[in-house]
């Protein structure tokens, strides 16, 4: 079985159903950017040259232009080769949104090595398993986060050759303060990288200039940007099909699987997104773009399209380290006025709930993206009242690059739907027998494109894929005429009473409309009648809600079978980093 997939041409010379709806969105479905490149370092030095004296990535007051990102990323990959690190070798970043984790993950690509992100809120147990099944040979973290190395086992210790530390101590020397040194990084340089080598030497004088005298569990990132000089990094060969990432997913089933995504598919991607989105965003302003960064950049989707699209946007990347203090965000989004802001159901729930947020100037809002689980009606409907903009929603899976389908701009209402699939791949909706779908029907979603992995590192992928080619998402979705994808919900989640599927998001779509009900995640339990019926567990928006108001509401909206059974108040829903309800947790 072959699962790739022609990645400058259709699969076949009958438009796709979308067409039209490309057409009317002005969408071009090509990647025609993508001629000539080999990795993500073709695709993205053009532009970090472009746009060298602007800022790149910033956290708070400090910043990282473009020119200082190429000059500090190509230090830490001379770093990576000092240290014997090969093309394909794994490296695993243990970091929050960070100026650092932008200067890392691009120096990594650049010497040819695999990015292993990992959540800094990890348990030493769920470290050390990405650590050994990825078969890390080193490990970035950040000094205050790192309690889970320091309690890992020796073997899983002895495994790493070298352990790089982080900081953001800004009341650190200026020689082991590593924002310090970044945004000192290049100065009195013009924008031609190759002019910025004796103002490298000049910073680096009298510095150490070799890590002999450093335990290699305590370098740190500030010696490595004072110690090395970008001139010293060797350029590397890297081919489309070398892997740029092993993203791990959540671990729907047993522990966490490493999706192989390789230099070709993530590049693909950042294309494809910025061939959806990205080019109507700019489309008449001359202002630098802003993108908020809430999501962190371990997850692939802030990754691919806050991280890398921004880059290659020339975007300013705006990261926030603790997107769960509302206060701060609220505070960032005053200050810089982004102009496009994606986040989850949840932090869009916070936000329009801080007494602040409504009186926030979104002139300069061009696009908001809802991704990671489903983004209920009511709530788009708020955002828009407050800010003029719909949410559009998206869908993508770690192993897709992320992103599958996007509602594009344009569209002026929600919609419910994932949008349409992204240029150059295919969905279709394949049935039990493993046979498509009619328009209309549901099924799961089959992905084919150059964004979709390689598989999953060391594991059996033979039921990973249809015959033909088609990644299994595990997914149920529709597809109406114009090509647009309703997800109902996941197969894992699906509750089937008396011989009838219950799909949890639905129900929560509808209990969410209780103007009492701030959030909702549905379950299914066991039931000595019915084999399983839904039960629901309620955030509540009003005190005063009771039980029987939500029985008498979800029979109103609700037929029989799929109203919960049993409804269980509680303060918080358990969620991923990233805001997804974590409904294993509640079962």
């Amino acid at each position: 079985m072959n699962n790739s997939f022609d990645n400058n041409a259709p699969s076949s010379t009958t438009p796709p159903l979308w067409q039209a709806a490309y057409e009317q969105y002005g969408i071009r479905n090509n990647l025609d950017a993508l001629e000539g490149k080999q990795n993500l370092i073709d695709l993205l030095q053009p532009k970090i040259d472009q746009h060298s004296d602007s800022v790149a990535f910033s956290m708070g007051p400090a910043t990282l232009t473009f020119g200082q990102l190429d000059i500090a990323s190509r230090r830490f990959a001379a770093f990576l080769q000092a240290q014997g690190i090969n093309r394909g070798d794994r490296i695993a970043v243990q970091l929050p949104n960070i100026l650092q984790y932008a200067v890392i993950l691009l120096g990594s690509l650049r010497a040819g090595a695999v990015l292993v992100n990992v959540n800094p809120m990890y348990t030493h147990y769920e470290l050390a398993h990405q650590l050994t099944d990825a078969q890390a040979c080193g490990l970035i973290v950040l000094d205050g986060m790192s309690s889970a190395y320091e309690q890992l086992d020796d073997a899983v210790k002895t495994q790493l050759k070298w352990v790089v530390r982080c900081s953001i101590d800004p009341n650190a020397a200026t020689s082991d303060n590593d924002i310090a040194l970044l945004s000192q990084m290049g100065a009195h340089q013009t924008s031609s990288t190759n002019e910025s080598h004796n103002v490298s030497e000049s910073v680096t004088d009298n510095q150490p200039s070799s890590q002999e005298n450093i335990a290699p569990e305590n370098i740190t990132f500030a010696h490595i940007m004072q110690s090395q000089r970008e001139q010293d990094f060797k350029a590397v060969t890297i081919e489309r099909e070398d892997l740029a990432l092993l993203q791990y997913t959540g671990g729907t089933t047993g522990k966490p699987k490493g999706a192989m995504l390789t230099h070709y598919n993530v590049m693909a991607n950042v294309c494809q997104c910025y061939a959806m989105f990205g080019s109507a965003i700019e489309a008449g302003r001359s202002e630098q773009i802003k993108i908020l960064n809430p999501l962190p950049l371990y997850h692939i989707f802030s990754f691919t399209v806050c991280g890398l699209l921004g880059i290659y946007g020339g975007w300013e990347d705006i990261l926030v380290t603790n997107p769960r203090d509302i206060e701060g965000l609220v505070k960032t989004i005053e200050q810089h006025r982004p102009h496009v802001i994606p986040s989850v159901n949840t932090l869009f729930i916070g936000m329009l709930h801080h007494p602040k947020f409504a009186s926030l100037d979104f002139s300069r809002l061009a696009l908001s993206i809802g991704g990671g689980t489903a983004i209920i009606k009511a709530v788009s409907d708020q955002w828009q009242q407050v800010t003029g903009m719909i949410i559009n929603e998206g869908y993508g899976m770690s192993e897709t690059s992320p992103v599958i389908s996007f509602n594009p701009p344009g569209i002026s209402s929600f919609n419910g739907s994932v949008g349409l699939p992204l240029a150059m791949m295919d969905i279709k909706i394949i049935d039990e027998d493993g046979g498509d779908c009619a328009i209309g029907i549901r099924g799961e979603v089959g992905i084919k494109g150059p964004q979709v992995m390689r598989g999953y590192w060391q594991r059996d992928n033979t039921d990973t894929f249809t015959e033909d080619g088609y990644f299994k998402s595990g997914d149920i979705g529709v597809m109406n005429a114009e090509g647009f994808l309703t997800l109902v919900d996941r197969k894992k989640d699906m509750i089937l009473v008396s011989g009838f599927n219950v799909y949890p998001n639905e129900v929560e779509a509808a209990l969410t409309d209780h103007p009492k009900v701030l959030e909702v995640a549905v379950i299914g339990i066991a039931d000595a009648h019915s084999g399983e019926v839904p039960k629901a567990f309620v955030v509540k928006k009003d005190s005063s809600l009771t039980v029987e108001e939500l029985q008498d509401f979800a029979s109103e909206r609700l037929t029989g079978y799929k109203r919960p059974q049993s409804y269980e108040f509680i303060d918080e829903l358990p969620k991923t980093a990233v805001g997804k309800i974590l409904r294993k947790s509640l079962r």
